[in-house]
């Protein structure tokens, strides 16, 4: 992807999530700007977000999966499904999605798009688990794991029932 396109993006991201911790977001497009989904009007970014590769190992084997990580639209284009079809683009593609709503009224958005809330925690004793791969391997490494005992995420299958209590501490708060 372009230059031009990474400043969009960046944009987007600092507009929707004001992260003051530029260290961060270096580190963060650094990694994984390849996972980046973008959506465009006009010629420029208006929305985007982290498609991140994640292998989940539980009792039924393992399977790879995507977590979605700061999924963000324009604030002129919000509203307008940009979002939504960015979603679609990634669940015609098969793989799980996961990921943990930026605020709680977010989560009806998401469950109109047909994922479900279930328990993640950053508990090792978990029996399931969520691991990052490849550049997304590499921020996460990179970064304090989440202390969070359990938050509630939302997950999205068309082959696989939802986890329960699943250990994914790489939140990136």
């Amino acid at each position: 992807m372009s230059g031009k396109l990474e400043r969009e993006c960046r944009e987007i991201y600092r507009e929707a999530f004001c992260d003051p911790n530029d260290i961060f977001e270096n580190k963060l497009f650094g990694c994984c700007f390849k996972y980046c989904r973008v959506l465009k009007k006009n010629g420029s970014a208006a929305a985007m977000l982290f498609a991140l590769p994640c292998s989940i190992y539980g009792d039924g084997g393992a399977f790879s999966a995507v977590y979605i990580y700061a999924a963000a639209t324009k604030a002129e284009y919000r509203g307008r499904g940009l979002m939504s079809s960015l979603i679609e683009s990634l669940k015609a593609e098969g793989k799980p999605l996961f990921l943990v709503p930026a605020n709680a009224g977010l989560v009806s958005f998401y469950q109109k798009l047909g994922f479900v809330p279930f328990n993640a925690s950053a508990g090792e004793e978990s029996v399931c688990r969520a691991i990052p791969q490849g550049g997304f391997a590499d921020l996460a490494q990179s970064e304090e794991k989440s202390r969070k005992p359990l938050f509630r995420a939302m997950f999205f299958s068309n082959n696989v029932g939802a986890p329960e209590n699943m250990y994914f501490p790489y939140l990136m708060e």
